[in-house]
């Protein structure tokens, strides 16, 4: 069977309310199409096409009940965060997934790995203590453009100091330097924001093109676009997305991504598919391949050197610290202890991932590069 057809049919259902034809699944392979779902990260929503149809399947109820339990503990986890933040005065924003689950039409099928939440980058050792007093244990603080926080038994956080860190366009990551003329603050609230409708689409397609134009991304990230489509569509500003877009040189994208998006989910005209997209998002999952990475970025920003690659890895050039450390970037003599707690990390806490992505990079494969 076609995996990708068969989630694509399901989700769509699943979003527009549709009970699927059991006679396209008659001959399913569920524990083929269960993986290939996982690896998109939408179990659960095609579950629960599959559950409207009468059809159960192990894999897909344990699917549905882990969602939907992992669902309550983030809601619960925001909600902390959130009150805390705002009770000790500091500014921040949710992100991504943690705003889009509420556009979806169950609670529990929009599936997340954590919570993002953009916040005053000044105040990153006040919001450090918060998260230890509310029972996270800190696994990465001061390295990236988002601080990673965990609790047991699923609860992951990242703490957004920046919004954008891209190697392959520098004008997406000015565009996100500082939005916070973008902001909008919550009613009744003093620290609490969220974007605009037209801006929190902006931001979930630069993101997403950050990803694709990356490492790939999956349909999970076609499924959001089409649920914020029919759910915003007909009353955003078009002009002012036009507008912004180009300055961030992702028009093209933008167009292609929502023209796929609303037609597999929807009833599209078949002429706005790009098959060449369709497929490479379908092979690369919810968060791309590394393959993909190493061709894209060595090709893109470092002339297909993967030895420049890795160097500017371990050695960020000042420019990228704008995004990626805006703390060292002000105050550039902590640089050297910046790289050295990078080597350390490496050396330590992530020294199998990084043994196994120094093998990719120095790979002979060859991966096919981004239309």
């Amino acid at each position: 069977m076609d995996y990708a057809e068969t989630a694509i049919y399901l989700a769509g259902c699943a979003v527009n309310g549709n009970i699927p034809d059991k006679s396209r699944l008659e001959a399913a392979d569920m524990a083929g199409l269960y993986a290939f779902t996982q690896a998109h990260m939408i179990p659960a929503i095609v579950g629960y096409a599959l559950e409207s149809a009468g059809i159960k399947h192990e894999l897909f109820t344990q699917a549905r009940a882990k969602a939907l339990r992992k669902a309550v503990i983030f809601e619960s986890d925001l909600r902390k965060i959130s009150v805390s933040l705002e009770e000790a005065g500091i500014w921040h924003m949710p992100l991504k997934g943690s705003v889009m689950k509420g556009y979806y039409p169950a609670f529990g099928l929009r599936e997340m790995s954590d919570i993002d939440i953009a916040f005053d980058s000044s105040r990153a050792d006040d919001v450090r203590k918060i998260m230890t007093g509310l029972g996270f244990w800190t696994e990465d603080f001061c390295n990236h453009t988002h601080d990673v926080y965990h609790r047991e038994p699923v609860s992951n956080v990242e703490m957004h100091r920046g919004l954008m860190e891209t190697w392959l366009n520098p004008a997406m990551g000015d565009y996100y330097y500082d939005v916070r003329d973008k902001m909008i603050l919550d009613d009744g609230k003093k620290y609490t924001y969220h974007f605009g409708p037209e801006d929190f689409y902006l931001y979930i397609t630069a993101h997403t093109y950050k990803h694709y134009s990356e490492g790939g991304t999956g349909l999970r990230s076609l499924l959001d676009c089409y649920v914020y489509m029919k759910k915003f569509a007909d009353s955003l500003d078009w002009e002012y997305i036009s507008r912004e877009a180009g300055k961030m040189n992702i028009t093209e994208f933008e167009r292609d991504f929502r023209n796929l998006a609303v037609t597999i989910f929807g009833d599209g005209e078949s002429g706005n598919v790009s098959r060449e997209m369709l497929g490479y998002i379908t092979a690369s999952g919810a968060y791309g391949h590394i393959d993909n990475e190493m061709e894209h970025i060595t090709a893109g920003a470092f002339g297909g050197s993967r030895l420049r690659y890795l160097l500017a890895r371990i050695f960020p050039p000042f420019s990228k610290l704008k995004y990626m450390n805006p703390h060292v970037y002000t105050h550039k003599y902590l640089y050297p202890v910046f790289v050295l707690r990078r080597l350390w990390r490496a050396a330590t806490v992530s020294r199998k991932n990084v043994i196994a992505r120094l093998r990719r990079i120095f790979s002979r494969r060859k991966g096919n590069s981004v239309k």
